[in-house]
C-alpha cells in the first residue's frame, strides 16, 4: 500500500492498578477519648501519694494530709489535610471510560490517605518512645534479632504494661532477620490465618506485624506497644464528587481529613522503639504522565521525615544509569535536582526511570530512597 500501512492503536479498558494495603496502624490505637465537636480534649490523670510510717500518738497518725491534685494533658488536633482533582468528561469518553471518579477517589484514599495516616502514627509512637528513653539502637543481626525483641518485651513488662493485647510492628528487614534467628524459630508460633493478615507470628502473646519501610520511621526495626497507650482521633473524613460543577465539564473530586495521634502521658511506657538501623528507608515513588514529554513525580511520604531534609531526584535512560545510593554516604549532588514540590512536573525527554532520595542539605547524606518507571505524555 502506498504510504505504508495504517496500524490501529488500542488501549485496554482494564486499569493496571498498583499494589496497596489497608491501614495497619489502627491495630495500635484506641478510640476511648471522644473529640467530636472539640479541637482540644483535656485528659486528667490522678497522682498518688507516698506511704508513711503510722504513728501511734498525736492527731496526725497517718501522716500530714495534702490535697490530691490532678495532672492535665491537653490533646489538640493539628492535622487538617485535603486533596482535589478533576476528571474531564472528554478525557473519560476518549480513554475507554477508564477515568471513573468513584474508582479514582477510592484509589486516592487507599494509596495516599491511608499511608499518610499510618506513617504519621508510627512516627509519633517512635518519637514518644525515644523522648521517654524507652528505645534501643543496637544493630540487629540474624543472631540477636530475637534477643533484641525480648528486651523490648521486658521493658514493657517492667512498667506493668499488660501482657494481653500487645502488638509489634516491624520492618520486613527485621522480619527476615528474625526468621533466621534459631531462637525465634524454636519458640515463636505462626498460624496460616496470621500469615494471610500480614502477621509474621506470635511470641509470648505479642502479634508481630510486618509493615513496609515507607510507613515506618527511617532506620526503624520494630515498635512494640499496647493499644491503650495511643489514641488517634479522626474528626473528619469528608469526600465529595461534584458532577459538572460550574466551569467544568466532568467531575471535581475533593477530600478533607482532620486527624491526629497522641501518646497518653501515663501510658507512654507502653511504647518501645528499636531504631537507628543503618539501612535506607523505602520511598514509594510514582509518576503520572502530563504534557508531551513531561511527567509528574509523587513521593510517599509526602514530605521529608527529618526537619531540614529535602527530596532530590535523578532521571536516567535506564536503571543501570542511576547513581548508586548508600545510606548516610554523601551524594554527588551535581547529579541530582531538588524536588521542590510533591507533584512537581519535570521534563522526562528520553528518560525511562526516576530515583528520589531524602538527604540533608549540608552533606547530602541520604536516609531514604525509591525509584519508579517514568510515565510521560
Amino acid at each position: 500500500m502506498a504510504g505504508g500501512m495504517n496500524l490501529a492503536t488500542r488501549y485496554a479498558k482494564q486499569v493496571d492498578e498498583r499494589f496497596y494495603r489497608e491501614s495497619q496502624a489502627m491495630m495500635a490505637t484506641n478510640n476511648e477519648y471522644k473529640f467530636t465537636g472539640d479541637k482540644t480534649v483535656n485528659v486528667y490523670s490522678i497522682p498518688i501519694v507516698p506511704m508513711n510510717d503510722y504513728t501511734r500518738s498525736g492527731s496526725s497518725r497517718y501522716g500530714t494530709p495534702a490535697d490530691l491534685t490532678r495532672n492535665v494533658q491537653s490533646l489538640t488536633v493539628t492535622k487538617d489535610r485535603a486533596f482535589t482533582f478533576i476528571i474531564d468528561k472528554g478525557d473519560k469518553i476518549q480513554s475507554e471510560m477508564v477515568s471513573d471518579a468513584g474508582k479514582a477517589l477510592a484509589r486516592q484514599i487507599r494509596e495516599v490517605c491511608v499511608p499518610e495516616f499510618d506513617t504519621y502514627i508510627f512516627a509519633k509512637m517512635a518519637a514518644a518512645a525515644t523522648a521517654n528513653g524507652n528505645y534501643a539502637t543496637t544493630a540487629i543481626t540474624k543472631s540477636n534479632a530475637y534477643e533484641c525483641f525480648l528486651a523490648g518485651e521486658e521493658a514493657l513488662g517492667n512498667h506493668n504494661v499488660p501482657d494481653k493485647g500487645r502488638v509489634a510492628f516491624c520492618s520486613y528487614r527485621f522480619a527476615n532477620l528474625l526468621k533466621q534467628d534459631p531462637a525465634f524459630m524454636k519458640y515463636g508460633n505462626t498460624s496460616q490465618e496470621m500469615v494471610i493478615k500480614g502477621v509474621l507470628g506470635e511470641c509470648d502473646g505479642i502479634k508481630i506485624v510486618k509493615v513496609p519501610s515507607s510507613r515506618l520511621p527511617a532506620g526503624a526495626a520494630f515498635i512494640i506497644t499496647h493499644p491503650s497507650a495511643c489514641t488517634a482521633p479522626k474528626q473528619l473524613q469528608e469526600y465529595k464528587t461534584h458532577d459538572n460543577p460550574p466551569g467544568i465539564s466532568g467531575w471535581l473530586v475533593e477530600g478533607r481529613l482532620i486527624y491526629d495521634c497522641f501518646i497518653l502521658n501515663e501510658k507512654a511506657d507502653a511504647v518501645y522503639y528499636h531504631g537507628s538501623q543503618a539501612v535506607l528507608k523505602l520511598l514509594n515513588v510514582t509518576t503520572a504522565a502530563t504534557a508531551s514529554g513531561k511527567t509528574t513525580i509523587l513521593v510517599e511520604p509526602g514530605a521529608p521525615e527529618v526537619s531540614g531534609d529535602k527530596y532530590y531526584y535523578q532521571l536516567a535512560a535506564d536503571a543501570a544509569s542511576l547513581d548508586a545510593v548508600v545510606y548516610n554516604t554523601g551524594l554527588t549532588i551535581g547529579n541530582w535536582t531538588e524536588l521542590t514540590a510533591n507533584g512537581l512536573e519535570v521534563t522526562a525527554s528520553t528518560n525511562t526511570v526516576v530515583a528520589v532520595v531524602e538527604a540533608d542539605t549540608t552533606y547530602y547524606k541520604p536516609i531514604a530512597y525509591g525509584t519508579a518507571i517514568v510515565n510521560k505524555g
